[in-house]
């Protein structure tokens, strides 16, 4: 009986050794999922481990490979715009013309600046969030100052907040709060409709604050609807010509809330008039 059990065991760990070692190619990517088994014991905890490893970095992948194209795209118009200005300065007549072609070229450097600076936004966060401390603080002062702010960086853009009538004690940074709510506010404030507010709602129950940013427009892609962006995703399906969009917004957002022991979800609202992005954290007791 017991080397029946031992060979049992054995067979089981070298059939997921097998398995995971098929799971991902020589180049690293991830070509199958295992089959999570539904075994109550220790190996069938590890299969459904290695599974949700797995999953997550295929999906993790999936980004980085679709990233490269919207990075490919962002950084080509910028740097066809440096181009063109300097090959027009070169043969510019007048001191007029030299004036115009070189503030379009100093235009195309500071997109390529916005880009690399968002992408190494996300990296210093990362390693920000590993040593930063935490506590308890109220958000409701946090989340109005923060909207009053919006009111003047966005203008004419309208801002509805709603704020709870208690306190919000929540364990985490209040630096760090504004700077997920500056990521759902932009986002909301990209997709939202002309002449449409942004609804900034703040609540709690005794258990849970409730970050919330609704937007009116068009609702939120079907893939997307109920995410927890549990990877790096972006709402654009085309590269933008605008302000550079590489799907890190909601990504450090995402970070952020982990950090306040919360899970940001996104959804459409009622009737596909719009997009809402929430955050639920675990109310913290205040603090003596």
């Amino acid at each position: 009986m017991l080397l029946w059990f031992a060979s049992r065991i054995s067979s089981r760990i070298r059939r997921l050794s097998a398995e995971a070692d098929a799971a991902i190619d020589a180049k690293g990517r991830v070509t199958r999922l295992l089959t999570a088994s539904d075994a109550q014991d220790e190996i069938g905890d590890l299969s459904r481990g290695f599974t949700t490893v797995l999953s997550r970095l295929a999906r993790y992948n999936s980004y980085l490979e679709g990233m490269a194209g919207r990075l490919s795209h962002e950084l080509r118009t910028p740097i066809a715009v440096v181009r063109s200005s300097l090959e027009n300065l070169r043969a510019s007549q007048s001191a007029d013309e030299s004036a115009r072609y070189l503030a379009r070229a100093e235009e195309g450097l500071e997109r390529l600046a916005q880009i690399l600076a968002r992408m190494s936004e996300a990296s210093r966060l990362e390693q920000g969030l590993a040593a930063a401390s935490r506590e308890v603080f109220d958000a409701t002062p946090v989340v109005r100052g923060c909207v009053e702010g919006y009111r003047l960086a966005y203008a004419p853009r309208l801002f509805e907040l709603v704020l709870p009538t208690s306190r919000a004690f929540v364990l985490g940074t209040p630096d760090l709060l504004a700077q997920m709510l500056d990521k759902l506010v932009e986002n909301a404030v990209d997709f939202a409709a002309p002449n449409t507010p942004v609804r900034v709602i703040l609540a709690t129950d005794g258990e849970r604050v409730t970050l919330r940013v609704e937007n009116d427009g068009q609702p939120l892609p079907e893939a997307l609807r109920g995410s927890s962006f549990e990877s790096l995703q972006s709402l654009r399906s085309a590269p933008s010509a605008g302000v550079p969009h590489l799907g890190l917004g909601l990504y450090i957002a995402r970070l952020i809330a982990e950090f306040h022991a919360g899970k940001l979800r996104a959804d459409t609202l009622s009737a596909g008039r719009g997009a809402a992005f929430e955050v639920g954290m675990k109310v913290a007791g205040r603090a003596v």
